[in-house]
């Protein structure tokens, strides 16, 4: 009888035969028959019912080597071979970490269950083979935090065994009663007895002894011991290298699959002690401890109720949606060995993340968005995927992006949430369906991991989902490894004859005779590299001039280049670092030095254009961002004539354009043009002069912008320069909106800085910039700095202010707030009431000042146990908010919830 994939939402992965066995024996019920298998499939699974779910067996063939990479080759099939799955449980036995001193001592014994769960900073897993040397020493793959995390339920259901705990084990000694007489291969799941289990300790020489330890009662046999589980290939033989892990990482356990699992599917890591990681292992404890964990992770599914789908039918999910702003490539060529590479990667082995890493200039982005549209367009899936691309160059390029993308899945991203947070969660939920994420050019670590001072980075916006896939492209191994740990596809220069197809397919007029033998020597200078390839056809094909033409350029620029002192090696130098690799320099250089040469000779609009864009970001600019000297048709046909010479693309919307990194990174440097156009000065003015109120309303302009604002001033953010710093100011503004503090105070920081030092302490434009700084301390948790500023400020305002006057009460506000936020309650009730009979006297009741003024006094009579106050001024401020304002308008939404809060205080 065959059986149904899609009938199984849960997986039981144990890899071991002993393992395995203990879970076919807790099964409730035995499902008859067979998985039909294709050509690919390597694994046989077992199937049955357990605590009313429909599971599966997953188990390492007889004699197969086990640890992470054949853990992961399993897993990966698992994901593959059924579509319905909810989640896993990876069940089995591992090394126990006792430590008997210090101030938190853990008895661990043989047969004690060992629970993967986050501990503090601690990760749940921690895979402590992977990693990197660095100036610090050794530092974790993912700082010790594994790729996926456990589905939020199997947490939860630990969660609510875990609230019975130190007496929990009643719980699980049920399901082992069941189990331990029945027989394995070898005898049954009895416990050996507490006589068999030895603990040697080793001291600071390295000498070893037995430590003694007083038997357990038989009514508490058992523990279960929840934290931090290591998971290597390495088996640990070594005490001495078992504790310094254990200390370093705080660990409980240590294993061999888990890591390799959790690289490809989130599973719950439920172990129990069979050994405790040193020379005296064996495997007289496996079978005891086998059954423990197997009993455990029943006792887990009787807390979860089952989802069954309808028949066949798979849960309800959205609507597929393709986002893709890059047009596809009709010239795509050279490249398909590679693209068929990671087409496999994440397709037919299930692979979570791959990673495309490589020089810049390789065609990383390339084959990403050629797979992006197969992927589209794929007949062949059983279920269509969304397919996403998203820049990953910086946070406000991703966050842009996410703006964009929530939109499109029809996302509630109105409300104060952080849409980078609703669109991650949204993928990871069952709704989402099948996806391919693309992140283009993830090369800063620093974005991916986040700043030093503990800003969030990329990596803690990444789903986490059985349907998802993910892949990015990438200049930097390091990030690559982090992401994607060994799926990693290396790009290098093309192959000469991957080349030759390349340049014949994209060149309009087809190379004959003289030509044809000119082809390997322009290629050859070209360093076989796609962008210098593509930039170079762009040229040919604009200007309809044969190969052996453009090669008397090349050898004109470089003589050129001799006599005005260097500005081909002025490129090179600067290119250097960009790609590593001392061949490509000279072609890149040579080749951009002949498009920018003519570029400029034929349109002063198109270097006036590149002039401009040196200064902004190099990906997503609006149309509306650039400056117009004539009329917009003007500005087209200069973009236009960039757009042919391969320097700019098109998006899909036809709004926006894209220009390659390294093509960026050259026009700063090159100076010979460029320098008769606009000044950073004169940009800081044009988008100081286009920049919309940095407000709630006017975000979906703003966040537009706002990346090209911050690169601006972020090259130079000591600027003494007024229109940059006011910039600034305003892109501040704008990122306390969205929410995004810690960027906000890299920002608000220098200006103040600056104002401090350059204006008088009365000026408007210093207080200003201080008080926004305060509101971001107070954001940011750091309210001590927050009340002493704001305090500063008012005692400025005081003396040369009225006291109706706005600024100063809006000072008096933050203050308050402040005061709420630092445990002065007192002060903060009477600090509102002042601001409140002001405001009331001087605007109108649905002025926004005098709503927030109540709302903030609302707050503080709540938190003063002034319930009864808090209530009437709360449904007052609800009252006018629900007529005046939007449903999604944060405000109205605060004081909602406000109100709800106090009702609740209330009963």
């Amino acid at each position: 009888m065959a059986l149904d994939p899609r009938d199984y939402q849960i997986a039981l992965i144990a890899p071991l035969h002993i393992e395995a066995r203990a879970v076919i024996c807790l099964l409730d019920r035995k499902h008859d028959g067979h998985f039909a298998l294709q050509c690919g499939d390597d694994y046989v699974f077992r199937a049955g019912e357990m605590c009313q779910h429909n599971v599966v067996i997953a188990t390492l063939p007889a004699g197969q080597e086990y640890g992470t990479a054949s853990a992961a080759a399993l897993a990966s099939q698992v994901k593959k071979f059924f579509p319905s799955l909810w989640f896993g449980l990876l069940v089995g036995v591992a090394a126990g970490l006792p430590k008997l001193t210090g101030p938190y001592p853990r008895d661990i014994r043989l047969g004690d269950i060992l629970v993967a769960l986050p501990d503090g900073e601690s990760a749940g897993l921690v895979a402590y083979g992977l990693g990197k040397e660095t100036k610090d020493g050794f530092r974790l793959l993912r700082n010790g935090h594994v790729l996926a995390m456990t589905e939020t339920v199997v947490r939860a259901a630990i969660g609510d065994i875990k609230l019975q705990a130190p007496d929990d084990f009643h719980l699980v000694k049920p399901y082992y009663e069941e189990i331990k007489d029945k027989e394995h291969i070898d005898g049954t799941f009895v416990d050996p007895g507490q006589d068999a289990d030895v603990l040697y300790t080793v001291d600071d020489s390295g000498a070893s002894r037995v430590e003694a330890r007083d038997p357990r009662p038989s009514e508490r046999r058992t523990r279960i011991w929840y934290g931090p589980i290591g998971s290597g290939d390495k088996l640990m033989k070594n005490a001495a290298e078992r504790d310094a892990l254990r200390d370093q990482h705080g660990l409980i356990g240590l294993e061999m699959e888990a890591a390799g699992t959790m690289n490809r599917i989130p599973v719950g890591v439920i172990r129990a002690a069979c050994d405790y990681g040193d020379e005296h292992k064996n495997k007289q404890w496996q079978p005891y401890a086998a059954a423990m964990a197997g009993a455990f992770a029943k006792a887990l599914l009787a807390r979860v109720p089952p989802r069954k789908p309808v028949g066949n039918q798979v849960p309800p999910r959205n609507p597929v949606v393709c986002h893709i702003p890059y047009k596809r490539s009709t010239t795509f060529s050279g490249r398909e060995a590679q693209l068929e590479q990671v087409k496999c990667k994440l397709f037919s082995e299930a692979r979570g993340r791959v990673a495309i890493a490589g020089l810049g200039g390789m065609g990383k982005t390339q084959i990403a968005l050629e797979l992006a549209y197969r992927v589209h367009h794929m007949e062949s899936m059983d279920d269509q995927l969304s397919v996403l691309w998203m820049p990953a160059q910086s946070l406000a390029a991703f966050h842009e992006a996410a703006t964009v993308v929530a939109r499109k899945l029809r996302l509630g991203i109105d409300g104060p949430d952080d849409v980078k947070e609703v669109l991650r969660d949204y993928l990871s939920s069952d709704v989402a369906g099948q996806w391919l994420l693309v992140l283009d050019n993830l090369d800063d670590e620093s974005v991916f991991d986040g700043e030093v001072d503990k800003s969030k980075g990329l990596r803690d916006f990444l789903p986490q989902s059985w349907t998802g896939r993910i892949l990015i492209t990438t200049r930097s191994f390091p990030v690559a490894t982090d992401v994607a740990g060994a799926d990693v596809i290396e790009l290098d220069a093309m192959r000469p004859d991957e080349a030759l197809t390349f340049l014949n397919r994209a060149l309009r007029i087809k190379p004959e005779g003289r030509d044809l033998a000119c082809s390997a020597d322009l290629l050859e200078r070209l360093a076989y590299m796609p962008l210098t390839i593509g930039q170079a056809v762009s040229y040919m094909n604009k200007t309809r001039q044969p190969i052996s033409v453009y090669l008397s350029h090349w050898d004109k620029a470089d003589k050129a280049d001799k006599a005005e002192q260097g500005m081909n090696r002025l490129l090179r130098k600067f290119l250097r670092d960009e790609t590593h690799h001392d061949a490509t320099q000279g072609a890149v250089a040579t080749t951009w030095i002949v498009s920018f040469e003519a570029i400029c000779d034929k349109d002063a609009g198109a270097a006036r254009v590149l002039s401009f864009i040196q200064w902004i970001d190099y990906k997503a600019i609006p149309l509306s961002i650039l400056p117009i000297t004539g009329s917009e048709a003007d500005l087209r046909d200069s973009i236009g004539v960039i757009c042919e010479y391969g320097f700019l693309t098109w998006r899909q919307d036809d709004v926006a354009l894209d220009m390659h990194r390294l093509v960026h990174l050259a026009l700063r440097c090159w100076p010979k043009k460029l320098q008769e156009g606009l000044r950073k000065a004169e940009v800081g003015e044009h988008l100081l002069n286009i920049f919309p109120p940095p407000d709630w309303e006017s975000r979906a302009t703003w966040r537009q912008l706002l990346p090209h604002v911050l690169t601006l001033v972020k090259d130079d953010q000591s600027s003494r320069d007024k229109a940059i710093l006011e910039l600034a100011y305003q892109a501040s503004l704008c990122l306390s909106v969205d929410g995004r503090i810690i960027e906000m105070l890299q920002y608000i920081r220098v200006v103040v800085a600056v104002r401090t030092e350059t204006l008088a302490e009365t000026h408007p434009d210093r207080l200003a910039s201080q008080h926004m700084l305060a509101i971001a301390y107070l954001s940011n948790g750091q309210v001590q700095d927050a009340v002493k500023l704001l305090q500063y400020i008012v005692a400025i305002q005081e003396k040369t202010l009225v006291e109706t006057h706005p600024d100063y009460l809006a000072s008096q506000h933050e203050l308050a707030y402040a005061y709420l936020a630092n445990g002065q309650v007192q002060d903060a009730v009477k600090l509102f009431q002042y601001i409140v009979a002001i405001r009331e006297k001087t605007l109108a009741e649905t002025h926004p000042s005098c709503l927030a003024s109540q709302y903030g006094l609302a707050r503080a009579y709540l938190a003063n146990g002034q319930d009864q106050d808090a209530v009437k001024l709360f449904q007052h401020v609800v009252a006018i908010m629900e007529k005046t304002l939007a449903e999604t308008y944060p405000d109205r939404l605060a004081s909602q919830y406000g109100l709800m809060c106090v009702y609740q205080a209330n009963g």
